[in-house]
């Protein structure tokens, strides 16, 4: 990984952060809020009045436990484990079903089965709400927030065996859901 001007930037700002500078703090809230955000809109499926309290919640866990964070270069990844934790704490309060990652039951589609490169939002958003939260952040961390296998690996505590297989898995999956959406 390359070291830019604005990752440094960022790491100065996580260092001030954790020293109490609250304008870094809040400097860091703009930079990544919008991302994280979108993060739970796309895995929570909710009015956006509860997605921004779970945003706010999440912001909040990052706020106390950022003096905790031992290498500034990993806050990306640490706060979307963050939100990941809390957006699954949600799934749970709400007694939402969580289907199996491996338990996809969508129409058969030939694996020839291509993706249409002008997708709209609403399509793409409605296609990823079919799969199974597993495999819908798989995709979202990495086509999404362009994040490296190892660094899904690190949000969502598992290898990187595990997060290959989700996003294959939830490319299919994906395929199949829009091939159902379109028949």
């Amino acid at each position: 990984m390359s070291v830019t001007p604005e990752t440094l930037y960022e790491q100065m700002l996580v260092i001030r952060s954790q020293l109490g500078d609250e304008p870094a703090f809040e400097e860091l809230l703009e930079l990544h809020g919008p991302r994280l955000l979108l993060f739970a809109q796309r895995m929570l499926q909710s009015s956006p009045e509860s997605v921004a309290d779970v945003t706010q919640e999440i912001w909040v866990a990052i706020y106390r436990a950022l003096p905790r964070l031992l290498d500034a270069s990993k806050f990306r990844p640490w706060a979307f484990r963050i939100a990941r934790d809390r957006i699954y704490r949600e799934y749970r309060r709400r007694k939402l079903p969580v289907q199996p990652a491996d338990d996809v039951q969508l129409a058969e589609v030939p694996e020839s089965a291509e993706l249409d490169s002008t997708i709209d939002r609403e399509e793409l958003h409605y296609c990823l709400e079919l799969i199974s939260p597993e495999h819908r952040e798989a995709l979202v961390l990495r086509f999404f927030e362009a994040m490296s296998y190892e660094d899904i690996a690190r949000v969502t505590d598992s290898s990187v065996g595990t997060v290959r297989s989700r996003i294959h898995y939830g490319k299919e999956a994906f395929k199949k859901a829009w091939k159902g959406k379109t028949t």
